[in-house]
């Protein structure tokens, strides 16, 4: 009689096991051997995933009650995706002699020839999105497109030349005590791993 008590006790303890990882997957094994979803799949519901929520049988989809999205909202997100596909990096040069507002340590104004970078930068929106017309004017700079395409990509060139400037033919045909490290209207922070 023992036997059979403690060979029962297995086992309920057994079938009590099964029940919890029955509980824990909710009688739904399949959601086990699902893949992940991929990006297209993604992208493909602009609303987002679908919501779920548990029953006795497993886990159950719902879709998003407010899938549609209003005219204004996707015209939005359109002009978000051509912006992040045409962006610019750009410089800023000076139209003349003369002295230029600077953002490094120490100094006020540096002194610029024609022609010489005054600020590297990236736009989304072109040059009279980035600027107003009277900030170019009272600057006295010029805005020079140098690389067209998406935003990593201008971010990338725009790295590579704050990295390069300190080796451009305009910033060593100076004196040492007046070369810069970046262009005048960049601010003078170190790159990241570059002390």
């Amino acid at each position: 009689m023992k036997i059979s008590d403690s060979y029962r006790k297995s086992q309920k303890s057994d079938i009590s096991i099964a029940n919890r990882i029955k509980i824990i997957n909710m009688g739904n094994n399949s959601a086990l051997l699902k893949k992940p979803p991929t990006a297209a799949s993604l992208l493909c519901n602009p609303v987002g995933p679908a919501v779920g929520f548990r029953t006795n049988t497993g886990i159950a989809a719902k879709e998003n009650p407010d899938p549609a999205h209003k005219p204004k909202e996707e015209t939005q997100l359109k002009r978000r995706w051509t912006t992040i596909d045409d962006s610019e990096q750009y410089a800023l040069t000076a139209k003349g002699n003369g002295w230029y507002p600077c953002l490094h340590s120490r100094r006020i104004n540096f002194y610029l020839k024609t022609n010489e970078v005054w600020k590297y930068g990236v736009a989304r929106s072109g040059e009279f999105g980035r600027f107003k017309a009277t900030f170019l004017i009272r600057n006295k700079v010029s805005y020079i497109v140098q690389f067209k395409g998406a935003f990593s990509q201008c971010l990338r060139q725009e790295q590579i030349r704050l990295f390069n400037y300190r080796n451009l033919p305009e910033n060593l045909a100076r004196p040492p005590a007046q070369q810069l490290p970046r262009p005048p209207y960049n601010a003078d922070v170190p790159l990241a791993g570059v002390c």
